[in-house]
Formats: C-alpha cells, sequence, structure tokens
C-alpha cells in the first residue's frame, strides 16, 4: 500500500546534518542554468529552485528505522564545513534519505516533446550504497529507464576533491509526445549514511 511521506520526523542528529552539508559540498559543479544552457525543460523545477513543489512524494516502504524515508530539499550551506568553490553555497538538490530498507519515490507528470532530447540529470551518494531506478510511468505501467547504484562522494571527506557526481542522460525518443509521470525512486538496506542526492533534471527538444 502506498502512503504520502509526511513532515512527522524526528530531528536530525549532528552526524546527518553533517553528512548533508558535506554532501552538497562535493559536487564541483554549477547550477542547471549554468549546467544545461539549454531550450525550454519539460520538467518543473528540475534543479529544486522551489523546493518540491511539481513533484509528488511517495513512501513505499518505511524500513527498520522510525521516521524514514525522509525526502526532502537541502541546501549547501552559507558557510560550509569544507572549503569549497563559492558558487556550490546555498545551492539547493533533492536528497533521498533512506537506510534499513526504506523505499520512496518522486514523481512529476510531464509531456515529452515531439522531438525529445536527452533526460539529463545529476546523482551522487554519501556512505552506505543506494539503489536508484529511474524511469517512465504511463498508468500501472513502468518503464524503467534506468536501474543503477550511485556513487559514494564521502569516502574521504577531508576534502573536496576525488569522486564526481553520477552525470546520465538518458535516450527518451521512444516515448516522444507521450503523457507520463517521471519518477525516481531509491531504496538501501545500508545503515545511516545511505543518501541518495539528485539535481538539474532537464528535458528539452531537439
Amino acid at each position: 500500500m502506498l502512503r504520502r511521506h509526511t513532515d512527522g520526523r524526528a530531528p536530525m542528529s549532528r552526524r546527518q546534518l553533517r553528512i548533508i552539508a558535506i554532501g552538497a559540498l562535493v559536487l564541483g559543479v554549477a547550477t542547471a542554468a549554468e549546467a544545461f544552457a539549454a531550450g525550454p525543460n519539460a520538467i518543473y523545477n528540475g534543479a529544486f529552485g522551489h523546493g518540491l513543489h511539481g513533484w509528488r512524494v511517495v513512501t513505499v516502504a518505511p524500513g527498520t528505522l522510525p521516521g524514514y524515508p525522509r525526502i526532502s530539499v537541502v541546501q549547501t550551506p552559507r558557510e560550509p564545513i569544507l572549503k569549497c568553490e563559492r558558487k556550490q553555497r546555498n545551492h539547493p538538490f533533492l536528497q533521498m534519505n533512506v537506510p534499513d530498507g526504506a523505499n520512496g519515490y518522486v514523481e512529476q507528470d510531464i509531456i515529452l516533446p515531439a522531438a525529445p532530447g536527452q533526460l539529463r540529470f545529476r546523482a551522487w551518494g554519501d556512505l552506505e550504497p543506494v539503489k536508484v531506478a529511474v524511469s517512465l510511468v504511463a498508468g500501472p505501467i513502468i518503464h524503467r529507464l534506468l536501474t543503477f547504484t550511485v556513487p559514494a562522494l564521502l569516502a574521504n571527506p577531508s576534502t573536496c576533491s576525488g569522486g564526481r557526481p553520477f552525470a546520465e542522460s538518458l535516450n527518451v525518443a521512444r516515448y516522444a509526445g507521450e503523457a507520463v509521470g517521471l519518477r525516481v525512486r531509491a531504496t538501501s538496506h545500508g545503515a545511516e549514511g545511505a543518501i541518495a542526492d539528485f539535481d538539474d533534471f532537464v528535458l528539452g527538444e531537439r
């Protein structure tokens, strides 16, 4: 049974706040406008500058820990723990915190262009492996576009260099002109730090 995510959450620990702060800083990327200076985007709020507006949040399974999954938009701190590029500060992104079997997704209804370009986005992880599925949903039919494990970028959190976010471009030409749901789902059997982060969803026209 699907249950909608609520805001009744336990306060985050200091370690969780530090994970959010450091995870935001290892990206080494610009905003969606800088990364993809393309035409109109079929995805509303793909850079999460308006929080979760336009995205539905659904809990599939809570896992064994109370209060999960936690799906929200967080921001790079103005004064980061690590001395990274200034352009990364105060930049929002989607975070899906899914430890110990927690399972949830975000979804947005979109209409693909008549001649769609590539579906682009970035993803990265924190400490524990998280399995992600990106799909287009038409009624009861789920068209799985990609399943992957987000790269953990906090194995060496003492610097801002090293691993890079997972940057993907998916061919969605076969669904041209269709009205579908863009769904991003995450789950993990890892402990605290089982976090998948996403940003800059872009789908333009060729």
